[in-house]
């Protein structure tokens, strides 16, 4: 999905999301990452601005996918922002296969996890909600 963000100097700029949910099985998981990081998807010569990347990874442990996505972006660092990196299940968390990669671009500037009855009964993962900034003289390549 695409949408505009304003940078705080007025100008619109464009942000890339892509919300993932890669596969259970670890050669499908493997083969997905590589298809995510790729010339088709992340690496598409036609994405001008920023691009964030979330989603449930199912890598635990941390895996191709994980490795492949940290060479290419940031990685939110959960334990820096949250006394638990833990997501997943949502009501005892155990694991942690939720995660969110960006663009240098951006500025992650708070990242919580948000846990209350609703979310409890939407999803079987905590979601975690993260606030971004646009990083001071930044702009898109076009």
């Amino acid at each position: 999905m695409d949408v505009q963000i304003d940078d705080g100097a007025g100008r619109q700029l464009p942000l890339h999301l892509f919300n993932v949910h890669l596969g259970t099985a670890f050669i499908e998981r493997r083969h997905q990452a590589r298809q995510l990081v790729g010339e088709k998807i992340l690496r598409r010569p036609d994405l001008d601005g920023a691009r964030v990347v979330l989603g449930d990874f199912n890598e635990f442990p941390r895996g191709l996918a994980t490795r492949l996505l940290s060479e290419e972006l940031r990685a939110a660092d959960v334990r820096a922002h949250l006394r638990s990196a833990r997501t997943y299940p949502g009501v005892l968390p155990l694991a942690h296969i939720d995660h969110i990669y960006y663009d240098p671009p951006l500025e992650l500037t708070r990242l919580t996890l948000h846990k209350t009855p609703i979310s409890l009964v939407a999803s079987d993962h905590l979601p975690l909600v993260a606030d971004f900034r646009v990083r001071e003289g930044w702009a898109p390549r076009r």
